[in-house]
């Protein structure tokens, strides 16, 4: 880990300083964003921050909208988040897409979308809730634990869905956060400069093509404008062999003569020097630009290249800079052929994906910036309950292939996409026809499984042991999904004897059933005590107690004890 000192050092090396936007509710974290605001301002950094002074509006739009385009001129984005999620609104002037959204989610959603480096934080007790939440969506139907937001709960969901998944970390409070900062921020600018880097030599070898394709006064003025310090050494020397002239012209003394004729020797010898260097100058950017003409041919002629091996390609940038871009004049319908599930190499060509299995689209006419969504088979475009339907981006794609990453589990990872059907949508709007998921499934191998499963699942129930008895059960359901549909009637029997089981497991990690009259020791509401009417099962906060007076209050089972009688 870095420390401050070598962190500050490194920054003051920078020729500007980062703008560093803070995203996150403003009242409720206000002591966190100031906590932040100074750390990044001591290391060099000029943090962003919506309530800071100075921050800029735009005349007609509002406030909160107006943080969207200020986060455009940033570099990074620190997210934090909460319990609170923050007021929506509808009215989003220039970004109608975020109609409805609290400030926190429009801006990390604007972050994520645009290729922002985000590091988002999410409180520790969110995220308890959040696992809780995600395991059973209506843990917080009747009641959710006080100050906290279902929204914040589906916020969190988008952000560990999205493909690729965000950087995501939890924290416990302000210092635990500039601690991981320390050490996180450098990875992060390490990647900055290098994509830079990588995308500032693929901007010279578009200006090397460019100049090559150029009239001949074209090119030489670009090839002057390449080395200011070569154009003003032959502007001043032309000017003063224009004077040794002018002065020969006027008449003088032989010596005097002889010495012009010296200096107008001497200057006109620097001139052929630095006539020699354009000349090389010309050579060199014509040479590096026949380079690459063949890439550049090969990318105009085939819109993107096929797969050279597995290797990941580049990024769309790099493939608009070499030639191809999407123009109306080019444009294509995406042609899917077959989606299909494989194992996949961690490190290929030393290059690393990141996982280890995934779902691969086999077609052609791919072309930067394509994007893929999918939906149950026989729904005709209906959302399976609580599942998103967003257009997506590939993980790694050429102009016959695509690749998303998923579990390498070699009997789940298929399985999950049985019975869905994809789509491909190039830039400009063209997508291309419904493609079912094919895999050689063994449905003898499958449904011996899901019999065994089943079957265990209902002994271990049986046994007295629920909590051991739930992935069995969940499996079972899985397979009976996948296998027999959605809406099969073993299925429906089989999903109601999974959510039985998940009751009885929550069930038998509380000590106390509804009647009994507890006192809490702890947390919020410490100190007051009442009856539980009711149990909250699948939820951190699993009882609902009435006190002898007042309203009705949450605890975990941690918090609570028997009351004396």
């Amino acid at each position: 880990m870095a420390s401050g000192s070598t962190l500050t050092v490194l920054f003051a090396l920078m020729a500007f300083a980062f703008n560093v936007f803070v995203s996150s509710s403003c009242y409720e974290l206000r002591d966190m964003r100031a906590r932040l605001q100074e750390w990044l301002s001591g290391m060099g950094f000029n943090p962003i921050l919506s309530e800071g002074e100075g921050f800029p509006h735009t005349d007609g739009m509002p406030p909160y909208a107006s943080c969207l385009r200020t986060m455009d001129e940033c570099a990074m984005v620190i997210g934090v988040i909460e319990r609170q999620y923050g007021t929506q609104f509808d009215d989003w002037g220039p970004f109608p897409q975020y109609k409805g959204l609290a400030p926190t989610h429009a801006e990390l959603r604007h972050a994520l979308d645009s290729g922002k480096r985000v590091l988002i934080y999410v409180q520790d007790s969110t995220w308890a809730f959040y696992d809780v939440w995600r395991r059973n969506p209506d843990a917080f139907t009747n009641g959710a634990p006080p100050g906290l937001d279902v929204r914040t709960l589906e916020l969190l969901q988008e952000l560990k869905t999205r493909s690729p998944e965000p950087w995501l970390s939890r924290y416990s409070d302000a210092s635990s956060v500039v601690a991981s900062l320390k050490s996180e921020v450098i990875n992060q600018l390490f990647q900055q400069f290098r994509e830079r880097e990588k995308q500032t030599a693929d901007l010279q070898q578009y200006l090397l093509g460019k100049l090559d394709e150029a009239p001949p006064d074209i090119r030489q003025a670009i090839a002057e404008a390449l080395n200011s310090d070569l154009v003003a050494s032959r502007d001043a020397l032309k000017a003063q062999l224009a004077a040794i002239e002018a002065e020969r012209a006027a008449g003088g003394s032989d010596e005097r003569i002889r010495n012009l004729e010296q200096a107008k020797l001497a200057a006109e010898m620097r001139l052929s020097e630095i006539s020699r260097q354009f000349g090389f100058l010309q050579t060199l950017l014509a040479r590096s630009a026949a380079k690459d003409a063949v890439w550049l041919e090969h990318v105009r002629s085939t819109l993107m290249p096929k797969q050279p091996g597995r290797a990941p390609f580049h990024n769309s940038l790099e493939v608009a800079l070499r030639g191809y871009h999407a123009s109306p004049g080019r444009r294509v319908t995406p042609v899917l052929s077959k989606v299909t599930w494989e194992k996949l190499p961690h490190v290929e060509r030393g290059l690393h994906r990141g996982y280890y299995a995934g779902v691969i689209f086999h077609g052609r006419d791919f072309v930067p910036g394509v994007t893929w969504t999918t939906r149950r088979c026989g729904l005709e475009g209906v959302l399976e309950p609580g599942q998103p339907h967003p257009w997506m981006l590939p993980n790694i794609y050429y102009g016959d292939y695509l690749e998303v990453a998923s579990s390498d589990d070699p009997i789940e990872g298929p399985l999950s996409f049985r019975d869905y059907e994809y789509q491909v949508r190039n830039p400009e709007g063209q997508t291309s026809e419904w493609v079912r998921f094919s895999y050689p499934f063994d449905d003898v191998m499958l449904e011996k499984m899901r019999v065994e499963q089943l079957e265990l699942g209902r002994a271990l129930l049986a046994g007295d042991k629920p909590v051991e008895a739930v992935e069995p059960m969940r499996k079972a359901f899985v397979f009976s999904d996948r296998m027999l549909g959605l809406t099969h009637e073993e299925t429906l029997r089989i999903k109601a004897e999974w959510e039985h089981t998940r009751n009885e497991a929550a069930l038998s990690k509380l000590r106390f059933r509804v009647g009994a009259h507890l006192s809490v020791k702890s947390g919020p509401e410490a100190g007051k005590s009442g009856v539980i009417e009711r149990l909250l099962l699948n939820h951190v906060h699993a009882y609902l107690i009435k006190p002898a007076e007042g309203e009705l209050f949450q605890a975990s089972d941690a918090q609570v004890e028997l009351a004396d009688t």
